[in-house]
């Protein structure tokens, strides 16, 4: 028996064979395998359940004879039997998965939908970049795992990783236009760079090969990977029947389909597109572009969140924050040994009509008072930290918990305030055990960020982010209809604690002698009555008080020299609860729902904004502010007169969208419509979700075809960084911006006509 140290680097399954990838002290990659055989539950009549059992069989997929066993039930939170069903071909899982549906209200059927991987780990107690030890043969040269197991704590905030040789490939151009001989494919790691043209593919294939074999990267980052790169390496190779040799693992015996079109979702009123995946074997492919996580956290975050998940890198890169918290609660479910549902098997209980406008509210906001105007001076904002989070962590609220099945015939017991849910007393829910840990780790995380610095600084908050936006989606998982462990009571619940905290705060700070301006859900706005300046000391003493009051932690966000509440577009004299804009005490600008802020903004418009804003950075009152007319007025000038000379590169002038359909859905002629129609002529198709960005070239042109050129286009037509653009549009973009941040400030009447030369002179 041979036996090795290391950080498990991969796992990763075909059928039951399980590869286990270490990287061993030398941080050399060792392959091991193992086998692992899923579990699943059945509950139901016996009819159904042989019926079940039938079809495995059927597949020839059932390892041994089922047998009854005792379970702890999630919801009851009592013993009951099941027939516990061995699967030899994890494989068929997914095919008894899409036919569950047709038993739902029938039989319960759990441990599902639990991928093999993270079963894998879940069994063997180890986790994505722990430190492992091994015990194992070398069978037909193969090493075999006799036992896989670490002394590594998956709850450790402070651990070690490996160090990862990362090669990064991109793009020259925009992604739309292919990987070709117009397009090269980008390739870094440390200081070497290559391009390949794939002008001869068969060439650029062997070289791309040779690359690979004589850096061997443990991490291929790329950009637009999964979604262009390679399904097109990998349709190339198959061309040329040359074996590309991204992947590490050459003993699986592994066919990769080429996919090259993802799926796109509607979540919150937004569609979203996801690309297809293209994880390797021994190899981590991260793909920027494709995930989320990435984008908020980079690799660091990644790595946090696998590890406390035990979802391998590769997955947790593509998936969701609320994927991982799932997994992290099903952990915990299955320490405490429940049976986990395959999804939410609780619907909502039914309600009257009057129930429904009792309870089913969400977060309280109280609307901007502008009686007496917009603009404030002497403003504080105080923050709740993580309040739903906390709020399910501290009122016990999780799926099993409210309107629990074990507390019924309890005369004492925690009700949910204006809703009347009875909340356990007699164990801790899943999601509540869950967000304790994120809550504990994030805190952490943020004390480290005060006493580090350097790369030290960068790590912690790279951690600390990616557990903000799971901690973020946790609260609307609740809810969510197809959510493991959601249950829309809960979720209700927590709006409704939610309301009285916030409540609860006015009125501390109204005892205090402050005036509430305004609240969103977990923060308020207060001033002096008198608008006379804020002592600190006053509001820390506020917060302890509501603090205490609330056992939530409020802290200040800070205290506004002036503030502004930009009014409605629609209706100047109603105000927008999330549009706001003010200078702190220290300096420093703080802007909701400006077009700085906003991503469909063009970078010109955006650029004159945020100058303006710095401008207005040197006022610390309204009097001071209104002293800046004649800057402001001639700051604007010169960004409309650099934009009038043509002289504005067409990259900053790039407007974003998100396409909502398909273009065969459209009925309206608009930018998106005619954008997507110059690009279908060079064969571009764009998906629901995804993005595209053009530029405005002369809005109301007789041509429809001529009024938007998109960035595809223009990469591939203009032969300088200027094109000719539609002065009179971004002018009045620029005239809009402006007008946001000034109109409060400037002369009666300077924002009454349109941005015209002569008007603007006048003043």
């Amino acid at each position: 028996m041979n036996t090795i140290e290391g950080f498990l680097f991969d796992i990763y399954n075909i059928e039951e064979q399980v590869y286990v990838w270490v990287l061993d002290k030398e941080n050399k990659p060792q392959l091991f395998l193992d086998t692992f055989y899923p579990e699943i539950y059945l509950d139901g009549p016996r009819i159904l359940l042989e019926k079940v059992v039938k079809r495995i069989l059927f597949y020839n997929a059932l390892k041994e004879k089922p047998v009854w066993v005792s379970r702890r039930h999630f919801y009851s939170n009592k013993t009951v039997r099941v027939l516990k069903v061995v699967i030899s071909k994890p494989s068929v899982m997914r095919k008894i998965l899409h036919k569950l549906y047709a038993f739902y209200g029938q039989m319960d059927i759990y441990h599902t939908d639990i991928e093999v991987p993270t079963g894998y780990s879940y069994d063997r107690k180890i986790f994505p970049l722990a430190k492992v030890k091994i015990e194992y043969e070398n069978i037909n040269n193969f090493n075999r795992v006799h036992k896989i197991y670490t002394d590594d704590d998956i709850d450790a905030c402070e651990y070690e990783v490996p160090k990862l040789k990362i090669m990064e490939l991109s793009l020259k151009y925009n992604h739309r236009l292919g990987l070709n001989h117009r397009n090269p494919l980008k390739i870094k790691i440390a200081e070497r760079d290559y391009e390949l043209t794939f002008q001869n593919p068969k060439e650029s294939i062997l070289e791309l090969n040779r690359i690979l074999l004589r850096e061997d990267p443990d991490v291929i980052l790329s950009t637009f990977g999964d979604q262009v790169i390679f399904p097109t390496l990998f349709s190339y190779a198959q061309t040329v029947r040359i074996p590309i040799k991204l992947d590490r693992d050459e003993t699986a015996l592994h066919t990769r389909q080429i996919i090259r079109k993802g799926t796109s979702f509607n979540t919150y009123g937004a569609m979203i597109y996801r690309a297809p995946s293209y994880p390797l074997l021994g190899r981590w492919h991260i793909d920027r572009a494709n995930s989320f996580v990435f984008k908020e956290a980079e690799l660091r975050g990644i790595m946090e969140l696998s590890r406390i998940s035990r979802l391998p890198m590769q997955r947790m890169a593509r998936a969701s924050t609320g994927t991982a918290l799932t997994a992290i609660e099903t952990d915990v479910a299955l320490q405490k040994d429940y049976l986990v549902p395959w999804q939410k098997s609780k619907v909502e209980d039914p309600k009257t009509f009057y129930d429904l406008l009792r309870i089913d509210k969400g977060g309280l906001i109280f609307q901007p008072d502008t009686t007496t105007g917009i603009v404030f001076e002497n403003m504080a904002q105080l923050d709740f930290a993580q309040m739903y989070p906390t709020i399910m962590v501290l009122h016990n609220l999780s799926p099993e918990t409210v309107l629990c099945e074990c507390c019924k015939e309890e005369e004492v017991i925690n009700r949910v305030p204006g809703a009347g849910y009875p909340i356990c007393n007699k164990r801790k829910g899943v999601v509540s055990i869950a967000l304790e840990k994120l809550l504990s780790r994030r805190k952490y995380y943020k004390e480290r960020k005060k006493v580090t610095s350097g790369e030290e600084y960068e790590f912690a908050d790279a951690k600390q982010n990616s557990l903000k936006w799971m901690l973020v989606t946790s609260f609307g998982y609740l809810g969510y209809r197809n959510a493991k462990f959601g249950r829309i009571e809960s979720h209700e619940s927590v709006t409704a604690f939610g309301r009285e905290i916030l409540l609860a705060a006015k009125e501390k700070a109204e005892d205090a002698g402050f005036y509430l301006s305004h609240a969103i859900t977990d923060c308020i706005f207060i001033q002096r009555p008198d608008s006379s300046p804020i002592s600190e000391t006053k509001l820390l003493e506020l917060c302890d008080a509501i603090t205490r009051e609330t056992n939530i932690t409020m802290a200040i966000e800070g205290i506004y020299k002036w503030l502004v509440y930009p009014p409605s577009k629609i209706d100047p004299l109603l105000p927008v609860s999330n549009r706001y804009f003010g200078k702190f005490e220290n300096g420093e600008i703080k802007m909701r729902g400006l077009a700085a802020r906003r991503k469909d903004t063009p970078g010109f418009v955006k650029n004159m904004q945020l100058e303006l804003l710095d401008i207005m950075r040197g006022a610390d009152t309204i009097a001071e502010l209104k002293n800046l007319h004649s800057e402001m007025h001639s700051t604007f000038l010169s960004w409309r007169e650099k934009l009038e000379s043509g002289n504005v590169p067409w990259k900053d002038l790039l407007l974003r969208k998100t396409i909502g359909k398909s273009i065969d859905e459209y009925t309206v002629e608009n930018a998106s419509f005619l954008s997507l129609q110059e690009l279908e002529k060079y064969h571009m198709s764009v998906e629901p979700g995804e993005k595209i960005r053009y530029i405005v070239i002369k809005e109301k042109h007789p041509d429809k075809s001529k009024r938007y050129l998109p960035e595809e286009m223009a990469r591939l037509t203009l032969r300088s960084e200027f094109c000719n653009y539609d002065s009179d549009y971004y002018t009045c973009q620029l005239w809009d911006a402006f007008q946001e941040i000034w109109e409060n400030f400037a002369p009666v009447g300077y924002f009454r006509f349109t941005p015209s030369r002569q008007m603007l002179f006048e003043f």
